[in-house]
């Protein structure tokens, strides 16, 4: 009985010696706002519950730019910039690739964006989300390097580009770039001036080939511009006494006729309509990283379906408020109809559930929306586990 006491005690003490230990390696972190917690570590995974603000965790280990923690009987990932230590200071991250943990390498220098929209992502490879986006020319401060990556400052955080779009030096304002992601060669531009016309009313004009650049003035609908170089993204054109920049899915080789006032029309071509297609998906690419906000319709912050009616609205397309009002008033299709600019519905809970998120299909099997308080806008993959698990359905208009 004497030897059993003493046996049960021994086990009780490596036991309470094997907490301890646990305590010390996995320190605490704090929510510092409500997030999604993920079934893994990138914004494709599903999400398995929610992280409220002031909530704590043990950090039970890091995966590139994400946190594993155990809330809410759930474990998962969390983007780490939404996280404190309980002394109040930001979660550290590690660089970490499809091959391995790796280490990055801490510098500091100014480059410039080359390409014409250069994706930041939230760790150094293309398997990571999609956080925001840079434009061409624009200069950003470089922190560290790790296998071809640039961990830059980015918002109030870090996020990492590919180093192939960057330059040492900013670019003329003349230079055309190719877009971000897709090849390492340059765009195809011109420079013969042509005359094209507006498609669409208040046009903006930019000062540079980005939306990040400012607004120098508008194009009215119909009016007529001397396109002098373009590339896949943007024209420049002559304005006033010097040049501005305006979104190439916005012109038109044809002046449109003063009874089109709205681009939804009939078509059998490869596009939803002469001009909706490209300027949809344009101007969706151009609010990349902006944030999300429930309710919110624009400019600057969305929710999912806010983000619809702004992008449609922007293309002289009126639709309804709501993501399941957008479906039930839409031409509904089939997945395998889909061209770039249409709709897609998806659950907000489990599969098979009613309409409660909506996005913008890109083509090739992506889509734009604004998804979360932790990504805002971003590109996800249709084929993700989540999103085809809790496919509604597609719409056109």
């Amino acid at each position: 009985m004497i030897g059993s006491k003493k046996m049960k005690f021994a086990i009780t003490t490596v036991a309470a010696t094997a907490v301890v230990c646990t305590g010390a390696l996995a320190a605490n972190v704090t929510c510092t706002s409500d997030v999604n917690v993920r079934s893994g570590p990138g914004n494709s995974y599903s999400v398995l519950t929610m992280m409220s603000k002031g909530q704590t965790s043990a950090n039970l280990g890091q995966s590139g730019s994400w946190v594993k923690v155990s809330v809410n009987g759930k474990t998962g990932y969390v983007y780490s910039k939404y996280l404190s230590n309980a002394s109040g200071s930001s979660a550290s991250t590690n660089t970490n690739t499809n091959s391995g943990t790796t280490t990055t390498t801490s510098t500091s220098k100014t480059v410039y964006v080359t390409a014409s929209s250069l994706n930041v992502r939230s760790g150094a490879g293309t398997s990571y989300g999609v956080i925001g986006g840079v434009a061409n020319g624009k200069a950003v401060s470089v922190v560290g390097t790790s296998n071809g990556w640039y961990k830059i400052k980015y918002g109030s955080g870090y996020g990492y580009i590919n180093s192939s779009y960057t330059s040492s030096s900013a670019p003329s304002s003349s230079s055309t770039a190719a877009p971000a992601g897709t090849t390492s060669q340059p765009t195809t531009s011109s420079s013969k001036a042509k005359t094209m016309y507006s498609t669409t009313a208040g046009l903006n004009v930019r000062s540079g080939g980005g939306s990040s650049y400012s607004v120098i003035g508008s194009l009215s609908r119909g009016q007529a511009v001397s396109v002098v170089d373009s590339s896949s993204y943007w024209y420049k054109i002559k304005y006033g006494n010097g040049y501005g920049y305006v979104g190439s899915g916005y012109l038109s080789s044809s002046k449109p006729s003063a009874a089109n006032t709205n681009t939804n029309t009939s078509s059998n071509s490869d596009s939803t309509s002469s001009v909706s297609s490209g300027s949809i998906t344009s101007v969706a690419r151009g609010l990349l990283g902006c944030s999300y906000s429930y309710g919110a319709t624009g400019p600057s912050s969305f929710d999912c379906s806010g983000f619809t009616q702004y992008v449609y609205g922007r293309c002289g397309i009126s639709i309804p408020r709501t993501s399941s009002a957008q479906y039930a008033s839409s031409t509904h299709i089939s997945k395998s109809e889909l061209r770039a600019g249409d709709l897609v519905f998806f659950s907000n809970g489990s599969s098979g559930g009613s309409v409660g998120h909506v996005a913008i299909y890109l083509g090739d099997g992506m889509i734009i929306h604004a998804a979360n308080s932790s990504t805002g806008v971003c590109t996800t993959s249709l084929n993700s586990s989540y999103y085809s698990s809790h496919y509604i359905g597609a719409g056109r208009y």
